[in-house]
């Protein structure tokens, strides 16, 4: 179901990885595909589009479903600021990968653990007040932070008021070297940009007085892929593209020509014919129009495809794009294959990478009344993930 790469191409990792699939007597149900061509296009279409800041991939949430190792592994030799990951515990995942380039933990992390971590070129996010008055007391070696302000949003960051204790317990550790400066928009896809501008001159006014006590400061970073039209207007150097990366321009604004990246495929396991008027599933919430083909897919719901797709979504079989027939059990899907060809055996695209076809994350979000993010990152990791 994956092509496989010539040896010539592959990284040591990679070729030890494509051996031990072939000495593996297990073949998958259901694999995902990842394109690299499609993920690297949009990387450099950002980077393209705008030049005056460099590009910081975000990898939390295992990539937003893609796979944590193998998105760093592809993106570790690019031209980037850094891997952005919401916790210690995926920055040692990707060290354990063999991923050289720098991280920055965005997340929360326990005052202890920068002064416990021993990964190298690994730098921790300030979140709250209360964590940086543990850290100063604490940290007794040299680690770079990038301290988070509450523009708005009112998740994490250091409140403006509180922003004069912040700079004077950084100053009182030595060790605690102040490289970075972050936030979030909260409402960066609105229709209206009243908050956005709001939180901007918050944000503006933040880095002056962050920057007339650390005049060195490397980095700094507010807007995600949705706000990352505002640059100009916030004096950033790196926009931080998490969605974006993957393929998903999901602002109301968003003109970036960007190609979703991954696609989930099974295959058929079983047909059946049933007459009109039976039942298909859980709670017999199918019943047969006429005559019908029935098949059976190996994907449920925990292989990520959701339950509120149960007679609303639809899978793609030799090119055709079929109805789901029932509930969306655990582990099965039902399809109805009563106008296609389709044999046992033929592959199924479950979730497609052409955001035209109606299994398209884009198209399939809507009729779950969620948004692409869930729907991606509910694809779980023990699913083999294969690069084309």
């Amino acid at each position: 179901m994956g092509s496989t790469p010539t040896p010539g191409t592959m990284t040591f990792i990679e070729q030890i990885r494509n051996l031990q699939k072939r000495l593996s007597p297990h073949q998958p149900l259901v694999e995902v595909s990842i394109s690299k061509a499609n993920l690297l296009h949009n990387l450099h279409t950002y980077q393209e589009r705008y030049q005056n800041v460099r590009i910081a991939p975000v990898l939390k949430s295992n990539a937003y479903g893609h796979d944590l190792g193998l998105i760093a592994r592809l993106l570790d030799k690019e031209d980037i600021a850094f891997f952005m990951v919401d916790s210690l515990f995926e920055a040692r995942k990707l060290r354990s990968a063999g991923v050289k380039s720098r991280l920055v933990v965005m997340g929360y992390v326990r005052p202890l653990d920068p002064e416990r971590s021993r990964l190298h070129d690994v730098d921790f996010a300030i979140t709250d007040i209360e964590q940086l008055r543990e850290i100063s007391e604490l940290l007794t070696r040299d680690t770079r932070f990038h301290i988070k302000i509450d523009t708005g949003m009112h998740r994490q960051g250091i409140l403006p008021t509180d922003l004069s204790e912040a700079i004077e317990l950084i100053k009182k550790n030595e060790h605690i070297k102040l490289i970075g400066i972050g936030s979030h928009l909260a409402d960066a896809d609105g229709a209206d940009d009243a908050f956005t501008t709001a939180q901007i001159e918050t944000w503006n006014e933040a880095v002056n007085e962050i920057e007339r006590s650390f005049p060195t400061i490397e980095y700094r970073h507010i807007a995600a892929t949705k706000g990352i039209r505002f640059g100009e207007a916030t004096r950033t150097n790196v926009a931080r593209i998490g969605i974006g990366l993957y393929g998903f321009d999901t602002s109301q604004h968003g003109q970036t020509e960007v190609r979703p990246v991954l696609e989930l495929r099974s295959f058929i396991t079983s047909i059946r014919e049933i007459p009109e008027g039976d039942h298909v599933g859980y709670n017999v919430t199918y019943t047969a129009q006429r005559p019908s083909r029935i098949a059976t897919v190996p994907v449920g719901y925990y292989e990520g495809y959701d339950r509120r797709l149960s007679n609303k979504g639809s899978m793609l079989v030799n090119g055709d794009a079929v109805p789901v027939a029932g509930r969306i059990s655990m582990n099965m899907s039902s399809i109805d294959v009563t106008d296609t060809d389709a044999k046992r055996g033929d592959v199924v695209t479950v979730l497609s990478r052409d955001p035209s076809h109606l299994n398209s994350v884009a198209k399939l979000a809507p009729l779950c009344s969620t948004i692409p993010y869930e729907i991606l990152v509910h694809i779980p990791p023990h699913l083999r993930r294969v690069v084309e």
